[in-house]
């Protein structure tokens, strides 16, 4: 007889995974954010066996908000990476970047200013920051309930008020200008 609960890798995949789509995609897709339009981009498992989310959203002054989520079978987060870019010339919806491979988005140094939320977004050292997207660690069956609930809830409040990420990152970076494909375009040109 084991004295304390355990539970499988696969396990905390699933639940973690669970939680996202359960919890967090339905408050992103509240604050209008949609699968993202690029060929390139993820949606659901990748072919490591994890799972990867890219999700984004159009606002008024022509701003790519993309979110890519992450959550790997090695540890016991879900990662929330937030990046904004200026498109040129201006876009009014997602649905004009179907069909575009998008792969300059992902990659540097178009994702040097990517913000992950919870962890990059404040500024100096972290010695205080403890809240977190992750299971805590447990002991007992009640303790990973409490554990899987605590995600649940900070996951959909956080994604709930999305827009409270997006204002730190403005704080923190400025968007890129890139075409459509992702490319940088120069402010002189």
């Amino acid at each position: 007889m084991e004295l304390f609960y355990k539970v499988s890798r696969k396990e905390l995949l699933d639940i973690r995974n669970e939680i996202f789509v359960k919890n967090g995609i339905p408050a992103l897709e509240k604050n209008g954010f949609e699968r993202s339009p690029f060929t390139v981009a993820n949606y659901g498992r990748n072919n490591l066996k994890d799972f990867t989310y890219d999700l984004c959203r159009v606002n008024e002054l022509s701003h790519l908000e993309k979110i890519t989520t992450h959550i790997s079978r090695g540890d016991r987060y879900i990662k929330i990476f937030l990046n904004i870019f200026e498109l040129r010339p201006a876009i009014h919806s997602l649905g004009q970047l179907k069909k575009n491979e998008g792969m300059p988005f992902y990659l540097p140094p178009n994702s040097i200013a990517e913000m992950r939320l919870r962890s990059g977004d404040f500024k100096g050292m972290p010695l205080f920051n403890f809240t977190h997207h992750k299971l805590k660690s447990f002991y007992f069956k009640s303790g990973y309930r409490s554990s899987v609930k605590d995600l649940k809830n900070l996951i959909e409040s956080d994604l709930t008020d999305i827009d409270h990420f997006i204002k730190r990152w403005h704080e923190l970076h400025q968007p890129m200008i890139t075409d459509w494909e992702g490319n940088a375009i120069h402010k002189g040109k």
